[in-house]
């Protein structure tokens, strides 16, 4: 191999390696998804969410008001029954196996929202 060749590809090994092209970093993926949803007088805002399939996710509900009936939150699909004490944060953690669009309602069925599974 020329050393005008070698000097060309460790110079384009290097630039590769100053802005990031490594193949480590474009095949990373997320080890955890967030989302938070607040229970307001208003209802859950926001009232949808979207996940990726297969990614533990952890979703936190925060419950800012007394004056709804959303004293728990209900995942049906995921079999997962929650209390929500007023202004403490409750962190939900499961992994989304299928796509789809899954419900959450409060303990009486009244309020919903979606999360959609992609």
């Amino acid at each position: 191999m020329r050393r005008s060749s070698i000097v060309w590809l460790s110079c384009a090994l290097l630039f590769g390696v100053l802005v990031g092209l490594t193949p480590e970093r474009t095949v990373a993926k997320p080890r955890v998804q967030t989302a938070k949803i607040v229970i307001t007088t208003k209802g859950y805002q926001p009232t949808s969410l979207k996940l990726r399939r297969g990614v533990p996710a952890r979703v936190t509900f925060l419950r800012t008001t007394d004056a709804t009936c959303v004293k728990e939150i209900v995942l049906p699909d995921f079999n997962i029954r929650r209390a929500l004490p007023l202004n403490a944060p409750v962190v939900i953690g499961f992994t989304p196996t299928r796509k789809g669009s899954f419900t959450f309602v409060c303990g009486m069925n009244m309020m919903s929202g979606q999360m959609i599974v992609q």
